[in-house]
């Protein structure tokens, strides 16, 4: 593992959180134009903190383990910022979740949850011996009996997760918090929030086998079980992410800021790969973001 350096603790713990907080904040930004017809700060404040809390906590988790004296002494000088910037952030999320319904709390608890237990190991009793026993079939040698369930390592549930959390889990926050009926009276065209649900699952759920696809080598090596690891080929798994983002992109037509961010996707699917700098993933990430900040200028400036 590679010694810890001051800039590389602030990209991972204070940096890197708030990036993907941005993608949030714009989606729900969204949601609460289609649903209201106008921008709640309660939801867009509560998914963007929610995310920078997840984020950096397992993020600061990670560097902890680096042991070497250099690294250590690095984690020991910027552990007080990072536990500042973790107290900020969760004093901006119990405010705006004391300002909304009870509902956006219980929303925000269901779809965290699974994120802040994303690699704490679990004693789930009867249900969890045989969840190990049909993850662990095919990977690893350590005695099944002792082997702690971990929510990561059940196959395919990063990508199953994080498609969920940035779809649904955005969107029971969002229309919880605006006490919205189901039926929105606000015509935002082009959008639909079903589409725009469907979309957002599919997009982040597509980034994050990216990332898979650029950790193939070390996943397999580790026994993690990933869509690539489980399809046994990146080139697969380009292909089948290729027809999903086609499917997206065909089905939803008639929306041209879907289909300019599928097709990016797409495009990004056969660009991206093992060798590409992480920083550059951040399009993946942000294929979406940046297709719904298009659309705010356009009409912003009422060109649409």
């Amino acid at each position: 593992m590679a010694t810890t350096t001051a800039s590389s603790f602030v990209s991972s713990v204070i940096l890197q959180p708030l990036i993907v907080a941005i993608s949030s904040a714009v989606l729900s930004s969204l949601l609460s134009y289609e649903i209201a017809g106008m921008l709640d700060w309660r939801p867009i404040v509560i998914c963007a903190t929610s995310d920078v809390l997840v984020i950096a906590a397992d993020h600061l988790k990670d560097q902890e383990v680096d042991i070497g004296s250099q690294g250590a002494a690095v984690i020991k000088r910027f552990t007080p910022l990072a536990h500042i910037f973790l107290a900020l952030n969760a004093s901006l999320l119990v405010a705006a979740l004391s300002l909304s319904p009870p509902k956006a709390t219980f929303f925000t608890a269901v779809f965290t949850a699974p994120a802040f237990l994303w690699t704490t190991p679990l004693d789930l009793s009867r249900i969890g011996t045989i969840l190990e026993r049909l993850v662990w079939a095919n990977y690893g040698q350590v005695d099944k009996a002792r082997r702690p369930f971990i929510i990561k390592r059940v196959p395919g549930m990063k990508a199953f997760f994080s498609g969920t959390i940035r779809s649904c889990g955005v969107f029971s926050v969002v229309h919880s918090a605006l006490q919205s009926p189901w039926e929105s009276t606000h015509n935002a065209l082009p959008w639909t929030i079903a589409e725009t649900v469907v979309w957002s699952m599919v997009n982040r759920t597509g980034h994050c086998i990216m990332s898979d696809v650029r950790d193939y080598e070390e996943d397999k090596q580790a026994g993690v079980p990933t869509i690539p690891v489980l399809l046994d080929s990146p080139l697969k798994t380009r292909m089948l992410l290729t027809v999903v983002h086609a499917a997206v992109l065909t089905a939803f037509r008639h929306n041209p800021f879907i289909v300019a961010s599928s097709c990016f996707a797409i495009g990004l699917v056969w660009i991206l790969g093992k060798d590409t700098p992480k920083p550059y993933f951040r399009l993946s990430l942000h294929s979406q973001t940046i297709f719904i900040v298009t659309y705010a200028v356009l009409l912003a400036f009422d060109l649409l």
